[in-house]
């Protein structure tokens, strides 16, 4: 029989064990908003209402919060994918894939139905998008409103030799290339695919790291020159920024805010960020506190006394390493998360010429709809 010292402690252990994650919740232990290594966004506090229905679910609101939030949740997790990935080189997520040579992609938001293509752009979809981005150029071009429709490519796309090899392609072609080449013969959309600019540097500089989601500030400067040099076309006073512009600081991020699983990446830690040579000429007007990474729904830039060009941006979270680029070429530019096309905030802020950025996979995951677009 165990001596009673013994069946102390175990008691002492066992409660410890059930009261900690609660205790470390009220105490604001590990406290955080998103988890690295599941890539989302965290549950939020429920709010509390005194009507029936809102009391009744209530519970199971404040049980997924707290499931979220329970002392050290996510250390362990980054412990369980430290552990899978660099002892059995798996991933501990269904939304990561693991590639070749310690590179990790995105598997979710359509990334990996891109990249494997068992479903295509059908004809009646294809017919969809071009609508929507017909209606929206005629709109602005109403208007004298200047439009630019952009693709930003996906890792995989880049890297492609870095996709595991149990992955196997349908088709050689992605959902983007079906658009582009749908587009070109019926259509005469602005249409600028930043793939063969990217392609292109690809050999003289890492432009995604291996745990990233998004390029990094290298691949983003790569990205971005096309887009200045189209709207250089209409607007003579841009002058599209070079690597010639930027000195190297360890104390700047170039790469994403998070890390796929949560996990860090020696060569990312390891590689410096660009900073502007002489600072950069805009200041972020909204919001007044803005994530450094550019993760706002929408985030605006000014340079006082500027006579260039007023913007709109709708754009998804690959512009994240595009906007302070391109904040150099605007007096004024709001930047939207947004893939629909919102007409009165372009009217709202009297903007000269309108970006639209949807990085490749979104062909997958989004449709857009026509009927919204006034015509």
């Amino acid at each position: 029989m165990p001596p009673r010292h013994f069946n102390v402690a175990l008691v002492v252990l066992f409660l410890t064990a059930i009261c900690l994650p609660g205790v470390g919740l009220i105490a604001g232990a590990d406290r955080a908003t998103i988890s690295e290594a599941e890539m989302r966004e965290l549950a939020k506090f429920p709010d509390w209402s005194w009507q029936p229905r809102a009391i009744a679910a209530w519970p199971a609101a404040f049980q997924t919060y707290f499931d979220d939030h329970f002392a050290f949740r996510n250390r362990l997790l980054r412990w369980q994918s430290t552990l899978l990935w660099h002892g059995l080189r798996t991933s501990s997520s269904d939304t990561v894939i693991a590639g070749k040579d310690d590179w990790l992609f995105y598997a979710d938001d359509g990334g990996i139905d891109d990249y494997i293509q068992a479903a295509p752009f059908t004809t009646d979809e294809l017919a969809v998008w071009r609508l929507a981005v017909e209606r929206t150029r005629d709109w602005l071009k109403a208007r004298n409103i200047p439009y630019l429709f952009v693709i930003a490519p996906d890792k995989q796309m880049i890297y492609p030799e870095h996709m595991p090899a149990s992955l196997h392609r349908m088709r050689s072609d992605y959902r983007a290339d079906q658009f582009i080449a749908y587009m070109r013969a019926r259509s005469d959309v602005d249409i600028l695919d930043l793939r063969p600019a990217v392609n292109a540097a690809k050999p003289s500089a890492l432009l995604y790291h291996r745990y990233d989601t998004h390029w990094n500030d290298r691949g983003g400067l790569v990205g971005y020159q096309p887009i200045a040099a189209r709207l250089r076309e209409w607007f003579p006073a841009i002058h599209p920024l070079t690597r010639e512009d930027f000195d190297e600081s360890p104390l700047v991020p170039s790469g994403d805010k998070t890390t796929m699983l949560g996990l860090v990446d020696a060569g990312k830690v390891a590689m410096p960020g660009l900073v502007r040579r002489g600072g950069w000429p805009y200041r972020v007007v909204e919001p007044v506190h803005p994530d450094p990474y550019g993760e706002e729904g929408r985030l605006v830039t000014e340079i006082a006394g500027s006579t260039l060009p007023r913007a709109v941006v709708f754009r998804d979270s690959f512009a994240g390493r595009l906007m302070p680029y391109l904040s150099e070429h605007f007096s004024h530019v709001v930047y939207l998360w947004q893939n629909d096309f919102d007409p009165d905030v372009v009217l709202h802020e009297r903007a000269d010429v309108v970006v639209q950025e949807i990085v490749a996979r979104h062909f997958f995951a989004y449709m857009p709809y026509p009927d919204s677009i006034p015509h």
